[in-house]
């Protein structure tokens, strides 16, 4: 741990500042020149003792101490401490090895800090420093040696790099161990520090790694047979190049650089512009099929609306002299709540494919509903136009409300009625039931109609599809997917049971407490229900 001395320094907030340097020794004084931190390290490279500055904890008791064992050579002690003293109080940043008695290097850094106290960081440099000065005598050594040889082979040299710099390709000549031996002008202007790199014995990898410092370690084999050595490669200046390798009788290695900049650009402007020609075609595609989806849904989901108001309208136009003042505005009211249906379902269909196109999605409105009105109000506008049929309804079981996209799930419940209603051509009722169960209202539409063959109901969600028995029944088979798709989005189920000549049922399982998807803060419609809708 450190040894704090004490002073107006906070010692945790030094601690922060100094942890990354705990291998080094620290010291920081006041504006005082007092000590407020020494930590071990610097205390053992300056071979103080620890109690030093215990009593007297100003950087004048520790030049003392140093200068009367000799630390600053011989002298009057006290005149090298005044000396030392004055040069601290300038405050001046530096930078510097000092010689310790015992032979080692201390580098010494010495910055001023803003209140007007003083860092100092010591770090023992000895042996960095033996080590310089023996790789400084080893490469002394070896260019004297590279300069004798130099001397030997500069003439035939010569001749060969005259003819080698003039190719327009970077080219590259290794020896059995991967060391350059021969490069031209063109190859140094693709790796700036090939020169040095070659000068402090590298080899082609080292060469690569000067540009590219991730390269792995290669063999000259791997170079020419290892199938995931690069042959094509940008480099940092925006250039491409394509590089050809191959073997020398010698076991060396000769690479060629080939510039190949304007070909890679002319193809990704080539590249580019198919893309965008593959992105347009796309979206126009997708366009296309929502124009089409948009024509099937109001096909469907129109007529059950212009039926209720054709019906009105009809009955309105017979007997406007016979009836009464309020079944006037009772069939007035039917036919106003069908177009405000149909204004909703056009919304609602193009805001699908608005969202088709734009995020993949549709968020629901789910909102408290009155899920047993909503039942009637379905029931009736059928029931109203469908004379003939008799719409019986049990929901004295249902809850009274329910958290839903109302307009959403009333069109689902008004696709089923109308489906029992259409494949039921032969016998008159439909029967309708709903109820609670485990947090789910339950409702379920049993006709007595045409019936779905039983291998063919794991289809009847499927967008289009429509069963084998509707044959000669008019239809797009995209009611029941649509439907499917809004009630799983409401974390809801819809079930089909059916047996030919016999009738189907459908039921719906809707849960009464909104549901949401982990992570959203919204139901959401897909992308696919956009596509349904």
């Amino acid at each position: 741990m450190p040894h704090f001395v004490h002073g107006n320094c906070d010692p945790w907030v030094l601690l922060q500042c100094l942890s990354s340097s705990v291998h080094q020794g620290i010291s920081v004084i006041d504006k005082d020149l007092n000590l407020v931190l020494l930590n071990r390290t610097a205390r053992e490279l300056l071979d103080l003792p620890e109690d030093l500055l215990v009593d007297d904890p100003s950087l004048a008791s520790v030049l003392r101490y140093n200068a009367h064992r000799g630390d600053y050579g011989p002298g009057d002690p006290d005149k090298q401490v005044a000396e030392r003293i004055e040069l601290a109080k300038q405050f001046v940043a530096h930078d510097f090895v000092r010689e310790r008695p015992d032979g080692t290097l201390l580098r010494v850094q010495g910055t001023p800090m803003d209140n007007g106290g003083f860092v100092t960081i010591y770090t023992d440099v000895t042996q960095e420093k033996r080590q310089e000065e023996e790789l400084k005598s080893a490469r002394q050594k070896l260019e004297g040696t590279l300069s004798r040889r130099d001397l030997e082979l500069k003439s035939s040299r010569d001749l060969m790099l005259n003819a080698i710099n003039a190719i327009s390709d970077g080219l590259a000549v290794t020896n059995k161990d991967g060391h350059a031996v021969l490069v031209n002008d063109r190859m140094r202007e693709i790796y700036p520090q090939i020169d040095k790199t070659i000068e402090e014995g590298g080899t082609i990898v080292d060469i690569i790694r000067t540009v590219f410092p991730d390269e792995p370690e290669r063999s000259l084999d791997e170079f020419t047979e290892d199938p995931e050595m690069w042959v094509e490669r940008e480099f940092p200046d925006g250039k491409w190049y394509k590089i050809t390798r191959a073997r020398t009788s010698d076991a060396g290695l000769i690479s060629v650089y080939s510039d190949v900049t304007s070909y890679k650009q002319q193809h990704a402007v080539l590249r580019d512009h198919t893309d965008e020609l593959v992105r347009l075609l796309g979206q126009e595609k997708k366009l296309t099929e929502m124009q089409r989806e948009f024509v099937s849904m109001a096909s469907h989901e129109f007529r059950t609306p212009l039926a209720i108001i054709d019906s009105n309208a009809q009955r309105l136009k017979r007997r406007i002299d016979k009836l009464e003042p309020e079944m006037v505005l009772d069939r007035a009211g039917r036919i106003r709540e069908s177009v405000e249906r149909m204004q909703y379902l056009i919304n609602r269909f193009l805001n699908f494919s608005q969202s088709q196109s734009e995020v993949g999605g549709m968020e629901l409105q789910i909102a408290p509903t009155q899920l047993r009105e909503l039942v009637e109000t379905v029931c009736s506008g059928h029931q109203s136009v469908a004379k003939s049929f008799t719409i019986h309804t049990d929901i004295s079981g249902l809850p009274e409300t329910s958290e839903i996209d109302r307009g959403l799930v009333e069109q689902c419940l008004s696709n089923i009625v109308s489906n029992a209603i259409k494949y039921s051509p032969e016998r008159r009722d439909i029967y309708l039931e709903g109820k609670e169960d485990e947090g789910f209202a339950v409702i379920s539409v049993r006709d007595e109609g045409v019936g779905i063959p039983e291998d063919e109901i794991p289809k009847v969600f499927n967008r289009y599809f429509r069963a084998s028995t509707s044959s000669g029944i008019a239809g797009t088979g995209i009611g029941l997917n649509m439907t499917e798709m809004i009630v799983k989005k409401h974390f809801g189920k819809v079930e089909v049971e059916s047996r030919v000549g016999e009738g189907t049922t459908v039921t719906l399982k809707l849960p009464i407490k909104a549901k949401q998807k982990r992570g959203s803060g919204k139901g959401e419609v897909s992308g696919d229900l956009a596509g349904a809708a």
